[in-house]
């Protein structure tokens, strides 16, 4: 938007920042430039910050300043042509079907939900690569903190319940658990923060600039 574009943001679920499939870590708030804050204090306390609110709230912010979300949206092909990149949309959203863009950057591998056929994004001016691995997610009252113990992370929220991480595959039979959340994350841990999320985003967006200069 900076750079005088207009701005869509296409994806599957139906409701931005649901369902979550990141951990709720955002270790440097000065990072994200957009306010996420709510009256009720939601989005979480010291490191251990809600994802799916911080993603909800940022998605508010860019919609107020005229960023198009296309939510229950799925890109099923992007083709190059002398008008720009084709771009069929399929989908619930109020956009389906052919449209040409300028610029399509493609993080979809940011955005791997289990359930979700994957988006099929052939030519796109600029994708973010990252290597990732299977992870899962526990979410479970704060008496079982114990029962967790050797997860890679464990988060506190400010509701009373704990999310334990784990950078595999992971079952457990614990019948305390409230959610079992399984996804894919770097295999770096420092990217599993929200504000690495949103860096890179950024520092992708300042290198295809640097390429068309």
């Amino acid at each position: 938007m900076n750079n005088g574009y207009k701005v869509f943001i296409a994806d599957h679920t139906i409701e931005f920042g649901l369902p979550n499939v990141w951990p709720s870590l955002l270790h440097n708030r000065d990072n994200i430039p957009l306010n996420f804050e709510t009256e009720q204090g939601f989005e979480g306390r010291d490191t251990g910050y809600r994802h799916e609110w911080i993603m909800k709230s940022m998605n508010i912010q860019l919609a107020k300043q005229g960023v198009v979300l296309l939510n229950k949206a799925r890109i099923t092909s992007s083709i190059k042509s002398q008008q720009g990149i084709l771009v069929n949309i399929k989908g619930a959203s109020q956009m389906e079907g052919e449209h040409t863009f300028d610029i399509v950057v493609d993080t979809t591998q940011d955005t791997w939900i289990p359930w979700a056929i994957q988006h099929n994004l052939t030519d796109v001016s600029i994708r973010y690569e990252v290597e990732r691995e299977f992870a899962t997610g526990f979410l479970h009252i704060d008496t079982e903190i114990e029962s967790f113990s050797d997860s890679e992370l464990q988060l506190e929220r400010y509701d009373g319940l704990v999310e334990s991480w784990y950078g595999c595959q992971k079952e457990s039979l614990n019948t305390k658990i409230l959610e079992i959340i399984p996804t894919k994350l770097p295999l770096q841990r420092k990217m599993w923060s929200c504000d690495q999320r949103f860096s890179g985003g950024m520092n992708l967006w300042k290198e295809l600039m640097e390429m068309n200069l």
